[in-house]
Protein backbone atom coordinates (compact mmCIF):
# COMPACT_ATOMS: atom_id res chain seq x y z
CA UNK A 1 0.00 0.00 0.00
CA UNK A 2 1.61 3.31 -0.51
CA UNK A 3 1.59 5.48 2.19
CA UNK A 4 -0.54 8.23 3.12
CA UNK A 5 -0.17 11.61 4.45
CA UNK A 6 -2.36 14.20 5.70
CA UNK A 7 -0.86 17.77 6.42
CA UNK A 8 -3.64 19.95 7.48
CA UNK A 9 -5.65 18.51 10.73
CA UNK A 10 -6.50 20.67 13.70
CA UNK A 11 -6.23 19.31 17.08
CA UNK A 12 -7.96 20.99 20.68
CA UNK A 13 -5.01 23.48 20.83
CA UNK A 14 -6.92 25.13 18.02
CA UNK A 15 -10.13 26.55 20.00
CA UNK A 16 -12.26 25.03 17.28
CA UNK A 17 -10.39 21.63 17.21
CA UNK A 18 -12.25 19.25 18.98
CA UNK A 19 -9.72 15.86 19.69
CA UNK A 20 -6.44 15.68 21.33
CA UNK A 21 -3.40 14.78 20.32
CA UNK A 22 -3.52 11.57 20.97
CA UNK A 23 -6.78 10.92 19.64
CA UNK A 24 -4.93 12.26 15.86
CA UNK A 25 -2.88 9.99 16.24
CA UNK A 26 -5.29 7.17 16.71
CA UNK A 27 -7.63 8.22 14.41
CA UNK A 28 -4.95 8.69 11.94
CA UNK A 29 -3.75 4.53 12.17
CA UNK A 30 -7.58 3.49 11.53
CA UNK A 31 -7.64 6.08 8.76
CA UNK A 32 -4.28 4.32 7.42
CA UNK A 33 -2.16 7.56 7.43
CA UNK A 34 1.34 7.05 7.59
CA UNK A 35 2.41 11.08 8.00
CA UNK A 36 0.60 13.92 9.70
CA UNK A 37 0.61 17.66 10.20
CA UNK A 38 -1.38 18.76 13.03
CA UNK A 39 -1.50 22.82 12.44
CA UNK A 40 -2.91 24.59 15.09
CA UNK A 41 -4.61 27.87 13.96
CA UNK A 42 -1.98 30.37 15.37
CA UNK A 43 -0.47 27.90 17.81
CA UNK A 44 2.48 25.88 18.27
CA UNK A 45 0.98 24.24 21.74
CA UNK A 46 0.69 21.02 19.95
CA UNK A 47 3.91 20.21 18.44
CA UNK A 48 5.77 19.18 21.76
CA UNK A 49 3.03 16.86 22.73
CA UNK A 50 2.58 15.32 19.25
CA UNK A 51 6.22 14.83 18.82
CA UNK A 52 6.04 12.77 21.75
CA UNK A 53 3.05 11.07 21.02
CA UNK A 54 3.60 10.41 16.71
CA UNK A 55 6.15 7.84 17.34
CA UNK A 56 4.12 5.61 19.86
CA UNK A 57 1.67 4.78 17.17
CA UNK A 58 4.63 4.91 14.67
CA UNK A 59 3.35 7.78 12.89
CA UNK A 60 5.77 10.27 11.20
CA UNK A 61 4.61 13.83 12.77
CA UNK A 62 5.22 16.97 11.03
CA UNK A 63 5.93 20.16 12.83
CA UNK A 64 3.47 22.31 11.90
CA UNK A 65 1.08 25.79 12.43
CA UNK A 66 -1.69 27.32 10.25
CA UNK A 67 -1.09 31.06 10.40
CA UNK A 68 -4.14 33.64 9.52
CA UNK A 69 -3.02 36.21 7.52
CA UNK A 70 -4.88 38.88 5.57
CA UNK A 71 -3.99 39.83 2.03
CA UNK A 72 -3.50 44.04 1.06
CA UNK A 73 -5.22 43.38 -2.19
CA UNK A 74 -9.14 42.50 -1.26
CA UNK A 75 -8.36 42.36 2.51
CA UNK A 76 -9.53 38.31 2.15
CA UNK A 77 -7.68 36.19 4.98
CA UNK A 78 -5.14 33.61 3.94
CA UNK A 79 -4.41 31.07 5.81
CA UNK A 80 -0.74 29.91 5.45
CA UNK A 81 0.50 26.92 7.13
CA UNK A 82 4.02 26.21 8.01
CA UNK A 83 5.65 23.28 7.73
CA UNK A 84 8.56 22.48 9.77
CA UNK A 85 8.98 25.23 12.05
CA UNK A 86 10.93 25.27 15.43
CA UNK A 87 8.10 26.09 18.24
CA UNK A 88 10.29 27.65 19.89
CA UNK A 89 11.41 30.74 17.64
CA UNK A 90 10.68 34.15 19.60
CA UNK A 91 9.53 35.69 16.20
CA UNK A 92 7.31 33.68 15.01
CA UNK A 93 5.86 33.17 18.78
CA UNK A 94 5.43 37.20 18.71
CA UNK A 95 3.70 36.96 15.55
CA UNK A 96 1.52 34.56 17.09
CA UNK A 97 0.54 36.75 20.10
CA UNK A 98 -0.05 39.35 17.40
CA UNK A 99 -2.50 37.53 15.93
CA UNK A 100 -4.45 36.24 19.20
CA UNK A 101 -5.03 39.92 20.02
CA UNK A 102 -6.67 40.52 16.73
CA UNK A 103 -8.68 37.30 17.43
CA UNK A 104 -9.76 38.53 20.85
CA UNK A 105 -11.25 42.36 19.45
CA UNK A 106 -13.49 40.11 16.26
CA UNK A 107 -14.72 37.79 18.60
CA UNK A 108 -16.06 40.90 20.84
CA UNK A 109 -17.48 42.63 17.84
CA UNK A 110 -18.98 39.50 16.34
CA UNK A 111 -20.92 39.00 19.54
CA UNK A 112 -22.40 42.04 19.49
CA UNK A 113 -23.15 42.12 16.19
CA UNK A 114 -25.00 39.20 16.47
CA UNK A 115 -26.74 40.52 19.45
CA UNK A 116 -27.92 43.00 17.69
CA UNK A 117 -29.16 41.08 14.98
CA UNK A 118 -31.13 39.88 17.88
CA UNK A 119 -29.79 36.80 19.18
CA UNK A 120 -29.10 36.01 22.65
CA UNK A 121 -25.96 34.99 23.41
CA UNK A 122 -24.20 34.02 26.90
CA UNK A 123 -20.65 35.78 26.08
CA UNK A 124 -19.76 34.62 29.65
CA UNK A 125 -20.19 31.01 28.43
CA UNK A 126 -18.33 31.50 24.91
CA UNK A 127 -15.32 32.79 26.49
CA UNK A 128 -15.43 29.40 28.95
CA UNK A 129 -15.76 27.04 25.79
CA UNK A 130 -12.57 28.93 24.72
CA UNK A 131 -10.59 27.71 27.52
CA UNK A 132 -8.19 30.50 27.61
CA UNK A 133 -7.71 31.35 23.59
CA UNK A 134 -9.57 34.07 21.99
CA UNK A 135 -13.06 32.60 20.82
CA UNK A 136 -13.30 31.43 16.77
CA UNK A 137 -16.40 31.70 15.00
CA UNK A 138 -17.23 28.17 16.27
CA UNK A 139 -17.31 28.95 19.99
CA UNK A 140 -19.38 32.02 18.95
CA UNK A 141 -21.89 30.11 16.83
CA UNK A 142 -22.17 27.65 19.82
CA UNK A 143 -22.93 30.36 21.83
CA UNK A 144 -26.07 31.10 19.53
CA UNK A 145 -27.26 27.62 18.29
CA UNK A 146 -26.69 26.23 22.52
CA UNK A 147 -28.58 29.04 23.93
CA UNK A 148 -32.18 27.76 24.61
CA UNK A 149 -33.80 31.45 24.34
CA UNK A 150 -33.27 31.06 20.47
CA UNK A 151 -35.37 28.00 19.94
CA UNK A 152 -38.18 29.84 18.88
CA UNK A 153 -36.32 32.01 16.31
CA UNK A 154 -38.30 31.56 13.09
CA UNK A 155 -34.35 32.22 11.54
CA UNK A 156 -33.23 28.96 13.00
CA UNK A 157 -36.00 26.52 12.47
CA UNK A 158 -34.17 24.55 9.77
CA UNK A 159 -31.05 24.65 12.45
CA UNK A 160 -32.92 23.03 14.78
CA UNK A 161 -35.49 20.53 12.75
CA UNK A 162 -34.65 21.05 8.84
CA UNK A 163 -32.05 20.90 6.24
CA UNK A 164 -29.34 22.44 8.02
CA UNK A 165 -29.58 20.51 11.45
CA UNK A 166 -26.73 18.02 10.26
CA UNK A 167 -24.45 20.77 9.09
CA UNK A 168 -25.47 23.43 11.38
CA UNK A 169 -22.48 25.67 12.05
CA UNK A 170 -21.12 26.01 8.18
CA UNK A 171 -24.56 27.09 7.07
CA UNK A 172 -24.69 29.62 10.36
CA UNK A 173 -21.16 31.11 9.03
CA UNK A 174 -22.22 31.32 5.62
CA UNK A 175 -25.85 32.91 6.25
CA UNK A 176 -24.75 35.15 9.18
CA UNK A 177 -20.57 35.92 9.67
CA UNK A 178 -19.53 35.84 5.76
CA UNK A 179 -18.75 38.73 4.30
CA UNK A 180 -22.21 39.29 2.95
CA UNK A 181 -24.36 38.20 6.44
CA UNK A 182 -26.06 40.61 8.76
CA UNK A 183 -23.31 39.74 11.63
CA UNK A 184 -20.42 40.10 9.20
CA UNK A 185 -17.12 41.60 11.35
CA UNK A 186 -14.23 42.59 8.51
CA UNK A 187 -11.34 40.17 9.80
CA UNK A 188 -8.16 41.57 10.66
CA UNK A 189 -4.57 39.99 11.51
CA UNK A 190 -1.13 40.47 10.05
CA UNK A 191 -0.61 40.63 6.68
CA UNK A 192 0.45 38.07 4.16
CA UNK A 193 3.99 39.00 3.69
CA UNK A 194 4.48 39.06 7.22
CA UNK A 195 3.34 35.52 7.47
CA UNK A 196 5.10 34.45 5.18
CA UNK A 197 8.37 36.10 6.74
CA UNK A 198 7.65 34.51 10.29
CA UNK A 199 7.50 30.78 9.28
CA UNK A 200 10.36 31.02 7.01
CA UNK A 201 12.49 32.61 10.55
CA UNK A 202 11.08 29.68 12.03
CA UNK A 203 12.66 27.33 9.77
CA UNK A 204 9.31 26.39 8.18
CA UNK A 205 8.27 25.75 4.73
CA UNK A 206 5.40 28.50 3.76
CA UNK A 207 2.29 26.78 1.76
CA UNK A 208 -0.83 28.82 1.38
CA UNK A 209 -4.16 26.70 2.48
CA UNK A 210 -6.60 26.03 0.35
CA UNK A 211 -5.98 27.98 -2.40
CA UNK A 212 -9.61 28.66 -3.23
CA UNK A 213 -10.00 31.61 -1.52
CA UNK A 214 -7.50 33.15 -3.24
CA UNK A 215 -10.30 35.01 -5.26
CA UNK A 216 -7.93 35.98 -8.19
CA UNK A 217 -5.34 34.53 -9.82
CA UNK A 218 -3.56 37.40 -10.19
CA UNK A 219 -3.55 37.27 -5.90
CA UNK A 220 -2.38 33.79 -6.18
CA UNK A 221 0.59 35.37 -8.75
CA UNK A 222 1.36 38.01 -5.63
CA UNK A 223 1.74 35.86 -2.97
CA UNK A 224 3.96 33.73 -4.96
CA UNK A 225 6.62 36.78 -5.64
CA UNK A 226 5.88 37.20 -2.09
CA UNK A 227 7.82 33.85 -1.16
CA UNK A 228 4.97 31.02 -0.71
CA UNK A 229 6.93 27.49 -1.09
CA UNK A 230 3.74 25.68 -2.25
CA UNK A 231 -0.15 25.32 -2.09
CA UNK A 232 -2.53 23.20 -0.74
CA UNK A 233 -3.80 21.97 -3.93
CA UNK A 234 -5.37 18.55 -2.11
CA UNK A 235 -8.12 19.88 -0.09
CA UNK A 236 -11.44 18.88 0.79
CA UNK A 237 -12.31 22.51 -0.27
CA UNK A 238 -12.02 21.96 -3.75
CA UNK A 239 -13.31 20.19 -6.62
CA UNK A 240 -11.69 17.63 -8.96
CA UNK A 241 -11.17 20.21 -11.49
CA UNK A 242 -10.05 22.58 -9.01
CA UNK A 243 -7.37 20.28 -7.89
CA UNK A 244 -6.14 19.70 -10.95
CA UNK A 245 -6.15 23.32 -11.70
CA UNK A 246 -3.72 24.27 -8.64
CA UNK A 247 -1.42 21.23 -9.11
CA UNK A 248 -0.62 22.73 -13.16
CA UNK A 249 -0.40 25.97 -11.06
CA UNK A 250 1.90 24.87 -9.08
CA UNK A 251 3.90 22.84 -11.91
CA UNK A 252 3.84 26.18 -13.78
CA UNK A 253 5.44 28.20 -10.87
CA UNK A 254 7.49 25.49 -9.53
CA UNK A 255 5.60 25.67 -6.37
CA UNK A 256 5.31 22.40 -4.37
CA UNK A 257 2.03 20.98 -3.72
CA UNK A 258 0.63 19.28 -0.30
CA UNK A 259 -2.27 17.50 0.62
CA UNK A 260 -4.52 18.33 3.90
CA UNK A 261 -7.96 17.55 4.61
CA UNK A 262 -8.38 20.63 7.18
CA UNK A 263 -10.27 17.91 10.27
CA UNK A 264 -11.44 19.64 12.98
CA UNK A 265 -13.64 16.73 14.39
CA UNK A 266 -17.39 15.47 13.78
CA UNK A 267 -19.09 18.74 15.18
CA UNK A 268 -17.52 21.79 13.99
CA UNK A 269 -16.78 19.97 10.07
CA UNK A 270 -18.60 17.18 10.64
CA UNK A 271 -18.40 15.91 6.59
CA UNK A 272 -14.63 16.40 6.62
CA UNK A 273 -12.78 12.95 8.02
CA UNK A 274 -9.87 12.92 8.23
CA UNK A 275 -7.02 11.83 5.54
CA UNK A 276 -10.48 12.55 3.64
CA UNK A 277 -8.70 13.31 0.44
CA UNK A 278 -7.57 11.72 -2.55
CA UNK A 279 -3.62 11.92 -4.15
CA UNK A 280 -2.79 12.14 -0.82
CA UNK A 281 0.11 10.17 -1.38
CA UNK A 282 3.75 10.04 0.70
CA UNK A 283 5.69 11.27 -2.37
CA UNK A 284 4.41 14.88 -2.02
CA UNK A 285 5.90 14.89 1.78
CA UNK A 286 9.12 13.72 -0.10
CA UNK A 287 9.54 16.91 -1.87
CA UNK A 288 8.07 18.79 0.99
CA UNK A 289 11.33 17.17 2.56
CA UNK A 290 13.89 17.96 0.47
CA UNK A 291 12.33 21.78 -0.24
CA UNK A 292 13.17 22.12 3.85
CA UNK A 293 16.45 20.73 3.59
CA UNK A 294 17.78 22.53 0.95
CA UNK A 295 16.17 26.11 2.60
CA UNK A 296 17.82 25.33 6.10
CA UNK A 297 21.11 24.39 4.79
Amino acid sequence: MIPLIDLHIHSNFSEDGELTVREICELAVQSDISAIAITDHDSVESIPVARDTAPEYNIEHVPGVEVTTILPADGSQQHILGYYVDDSNSQLLLALEKVSRFRVEIAQERMKALKDAGFSIDEKGVWEMAAGRAPTAASIMKGVLGNNENRNDPRLFDYFEGSKKENQLPHFYREYLSENGEAYVPFRSIDVEEGLNVIRAAGGVPVLAHPVFAKKEEYLDAMVEMGIAGLEAVSTYHSKEQVEYYKKYAWEHDLLVSAGSDYHGPVVKPKVKLGGIEDNTYDLLEKIKEYNKKATR
